[in-house]
This record gives structure tokens, C-alpha cells and sequence, in this order.
């Protein structure tokens, strides 16, 4: 690849769902935070990696982590500003012309960045401008009125082996050019290559049960 691939954490202190959740202990460290940043610098291929935040408490962990710290301005930390903003915002104060690859600390059992870089660069290379990680979707989906959505009831049921290949994004890995990124505003672009990862991989940690749940999968007592 012509440039470095640099990846950034996203940590934003105020969480509703569940209080301080990226800085909550997981499998034997600190914080999920240190264990993300310990993900990544198990990649060969990542250059440089950084923790964005406003918080000072954030900054102190880059500073352990021997890791960059982005000074985050408050308003792109609140509630109030669209993500498209945050992420504009991110993206151009990071030095250069990077590659830039997003990793959430709230996806505990994804580990497999290096794999994904290099889907990324395989994908650059077939026409695709972007990577984004998801999950195959097999399930008999319903609306908030039980009607079904994107099959049908009766004669028409299909088998779930029938059903047209469909994916979530599960918010584990996001790869594009920096300059791509502030073009669309975004962490991918239009043609994004489908990195497919399995339902533990995919663990988002968002609601207490989450949590609970990557620590079972992850096969390690918390203590």
C-alpha cells in the first residue's frame, strides 16, 4: 500500500446504557480500552495508533499505552452532534494521509485486524474503496406489527437456505483513505468490501447483557 495505516479508538466518557463502559475491565485488563489498544498492536501492518477523546482520563491511558492521544473538542463528544460531524472531525486531526482503520473498545473478541487489512488492500486492488465488517443475518425478521419482512408467511415461508444472502454491519472494524472519509463524511465509502465475521466476533457491548455475554464467550472470570 502507498501509505501507513493508522488506527483510532474512538472513547466518548458519558454512556447511558451502561455508566463508563469503555472503561470497564475485560479479560485480565484494565480497561476495554487497553485491550483494544492490545489488539492493534498485535497488527504488523498498523503504523500508528490513537485514542480520541476530551477526556483526561482517556489521554492517561495513551500515555500508558505508549499510543497517540487526538484532543477531541466537547461538543463532538456530546450527544448532540451527528455522527457524520464526529467523525469529519476525527478524521482531520489526524496527521498526514493515512489509511485510516476505526476500532471500537466495545468489540472485546474481535482480534482480527491484520486479516482485515489485508482484505482491504485486496479489495483496493479489485475496485472497492472501503472495508467494513459484518455478520451474515439467517433469521425470520418481523416488523413492530408482526409482519414479515423481506419473506413471507404461508405458502410462500422459505427456508432460511433460501433467503437472499443479508448482512448487519456489526461495528467492529472500519478501514478507507483518510481522504475518502472527509469527502463522504463517514468511515466508509460507496463500494465497501464485506469483511464476514462470526456471531462472537460481532459481541457489540452496548447494554449490560452484552457484557455479560462477551465475558461467557470469552471463557475468562472476571474478577
Amino acid at each position: 500500500m502507498e501509505n501507513e495505516v493508522v488506527a483510532v479508538i474512538p472513547v466518548r466518557v458519558g454512556s447511558t446504557r451502561i455508566k463508563r463502559k469503555n472503561f470497564q475491565p475485560f479479560g485480565g485488563y484494565k480497561t476495554l480500552i487497553h485491550q483494544k489498544v492490545d489488539h492493534l498492536k498485535n497488527s504488523a501492518s498498523i503504523n500508528k495508533i490513537y485514542l480520541s477523546s476530551n477526556d483526561d482520563e482517556v489521554k492517561a491511558i495513551a500515555n500508558e499505552c505508549n499510543v497517540e492521544f487526538l484532543k477531541r473538542e466537547d461538543y463532538f463528544c456530546e450527544s448532540e452532534a451527528r455522527w457524520d460531524e464526529v467523525v469529519t472531525h476525527i478524521v482531520e486531526s489526524i496527521p498526514g494521509t493515512p489509511h485510516v482503520l476505526w476500532a471500537l473498545a466495545t468489540s472485546p473478541l474481535f482480534v482480527r485486524y491484520e486479516d482485515a487489512i489485508n482484505e482491504y488492500i485486496s479489495g483496493l486492488e479489485e475496485g472497492y474503496d472501503s472495508l467494513i465488517g459484518v455478520k451474515k443475518i439467517n433469521e425470520y425478521l418481523i416488523d413492530e406489527v408482526g409482519r414479515p419482512l423481506f419473506y413471507a408467511f404461508g405458502p410462500w415461508h422459505p427456508y432460511t437456505t433460501e433467503f437472499k444472502q443479508m448482512f448487519a454491519i456489526n461495528d467492529v472494524v472500519f478501514i478507507a483513505p483518510k481522504a475518502l472519509q472527509i469527502k463522504f463524511r463517514y468511515w466508509f465509502g460507496r463500494k465497501p468490501k464485506l469483511f464476514e465475521c462470526d456471531s462472537i466476533e460481532s459481541i457489540d457491548v452496548n447494554f449490560p447483557d452484552d457484557l455479560k455475554l462477551a465475558i461467557a464467550a470469552s471463557g475468562i472470570e472476571e474478577s
